[in-house]
């Protein structure tokens, strides 16, 4: 309607046509500004409300806690990720910090920029109605929140594959020669972000060629360049095995956590908590929902501009599946590893509520999902059942050990309670073929554990404290004298702490 009425006479129409346009320019930017704000408010207000998780101190410490090479030597030798994130981060650092809030940032920042390309991608796809649903949908999304707030590399992988998926759209649609070259930038660079780039990539390459043919290798150049470069890279941390966990638990398991995680974030074992669907079972429904009406009421072009966005979600999970299940050694499907999926699966859902014939029904049907979506990342934001477990706090309350000490946790806090600790802890095995000796034991557990057996701590051990730490409960035992005594690390191993496996973290203690 605004290019018709610039097109026609008389110098008022065409003004009246330049005012409607700014004036619509102005509330779709108005409204993606809003809506980025909120996104940054979710972001940046509780950045440091939690603790480090164990992978963000392999990132603060182990990777960032030293110079700019020593940096890039740990993501070859301690990651199984490229080093774009990290080559980011350590200058970063130097100027926040390596503090939560200082680390985190640079997700949060990622996360906040994902809000208006997803408004682009929408609007691009099926116009600003849909951009602004998109934006919306992606700015209250509880896992982009998550991993917006957490000191990896998954924020900016997501923000770079959805640029690449964007200029692809633009080059799809309009075959220009720039918006290739912005394509396999944005390709090159998320490749080198996460190797899981490659799934998306593939798919958008392969529909360009089929599009655009020889046209198109414009910009597949510059991604299948990258991939080469980092190939030595990925065989060399392929070959240290720091992925090949995911592998131990089954596909299908995984696949359906991941769904559950796409709609309400990390609420499952990487918090440390038995996976529960019920959260997830709302947005699940409206997003189905969403999906069938544009399926029933959706006219051709919605539907064709919902299945661009649908065929990359797909593609980003399918491809990955098919590997793992034709080559079991290679299986590294995880629900953070297909973050690239959701923001086309976001905007295809944008696309259906806000389908011309869609109706009150799209609309209270995005309303809601939006609605939910922040309720949920606000119920995260303040809950500690549903947040990392806080290893900060259970450290100050341990304090530094007036005698040989061991603690006994899950094995992913022993990273976290190692890096808030006064420095000298370490951690062993239940067979490392060593005697240790201690005077005093703390159990650090998921919610209230019954006391320890005798058996398990051994002779002369009593109770010397209890005490809750928001969901992780101390229970402290020692010697009543100034004695020491053998640890029994197998049975220590073992103790019913409520996690899946345990491990002990030793500080100011020695050999026997």
């Amino acid at each position: 309607m605004e290019a018709a009425a610039l097109g026609r006479g008389g110098l008022s129409t065409v003004a009246q046509g330049a005012r409607d346009a700014v004036r619509a320019r102005s509330r779709a930017f108005w409204a993606v500004a809003g809506l980025s704000a909120l996104a940054a408010g979710l972001r940046f207000g509780t950045l440091g409300l939690q603790s480090y998780h164990h992978d963000e101190v392999v990132t603060a410490s182990r990777i960032l806690g030293g110079g700019f090479w020593h940096a890039m030597s740990a993501v070859g030798a301690s990651e199984s990720a490229p080093p774009l994130y990290y080559v980011l981060a350590w200058p970063w650092t130097q100027l926040t910090g390596t503090g939560a809030v200082g680390l985190r940032s640079i997700s949060a920042l990622a996360g906040v920029l994902t809000v208006p390309i997803a408004y682009l991608i929408g609007a691009e796809l099926r116009g600003r109605r849909a951009g602004i649903a998109a934006a919306a949908l992606v700015a209250v999304n509880p896992m982009l929140l998550w991993y917006s707030q957490e000191a990896r590399a998954y924020a900016l992988f997501s923000l770079l594959t959805a640029i690449s998926f964007l200029y692809f759209v633009r080059a799809l649609r309009r075959g220009r020669g720039r918006d290739l070259g912005a394509w396999g930038i944005a390709s090159a660079l998320a490749l080198a972000t996460h190797y899981f780039a490659i799934f998306p990539l593939a798919a958008e390459a392969l529909w360009l060629l089929h599009r655009r043919g020889r046209f198109a290798l414009r910009g597949i150049w510059v991604p299948v360049l990258t991939g080469i470069g980092l190939a030595p890279l990925a065989i060399q941390q392929m070959s240290i095995g720091h992925a090949e966990w995911i592998g131990n638990h089954p596909l299908v398991r995984r696949l359906w956590e991941a769904g559950m995680t796409f709609m309400v974030g990390e609420t499952g074992e990487i918090i440390a908590r038995p996976v529960n669907p019920l959260p997830a079972l709302v947005p699940v429904m409206l997003v189905g929902l969403a999906l069938a009406l544009l399926l029933a009421r959706g006219e051709r072009g919605e539907r064709r501009a919902a299945g661009i966005a649908l065929g990359i979600a797909g593609a980003t999970v399918a491809l990955p599946v098919l590997l793992a299940l034709a080559s079991p050694s290679k299986d590294y499907v995880l629900a953070r590893n297909l973050v690239p999926a959701l923001v086309p699966l976001l905007v295809a859902v944008a696309i259906a509520v806000t389908a011309r014939r869609s109706g009150s029904a799209g609309v209270v049907i995005g309303l809601v999902l939006a609605a939910y979506s922040l309720g949920f990342c606000a119920w995260v934001s303040f809950s500690p059942s549903f947040q990392r477990p806080d290893w900060n706090a259970v450290a100050a309350r341990l304090g530094e050990p007036a005698a040989p000490r061991a603690i006994v946790t899950w094995i992913l806090g022993e990273a976290p309670l190692r890096y808030y600790l006064p420095p000298g802890s370490f951690e062993v095995s239940s067979t490392d073929g060593l005697g240790w000796l201690a005077h005093e034991i703390d159990l650090v557990s998921n919610g209230p554990a019954p006391p320890a057996p005798p058996g398990m701590l051994g002779p002369g051990f009593i109770r010397a404290g209890y005490e809750q730490v928001g969901r992780l409960y101390v229970r402290r035992y020692a010697l009543p004298g100034p004695g020491l005594a053998p640890l029994r690390m197998r049975a220590l191993h073992g103790a019913p702490l409520g996690f899946p496996t345990n491990g002990v973290l030793l500080d100011g203690i020695g050999p026997r």
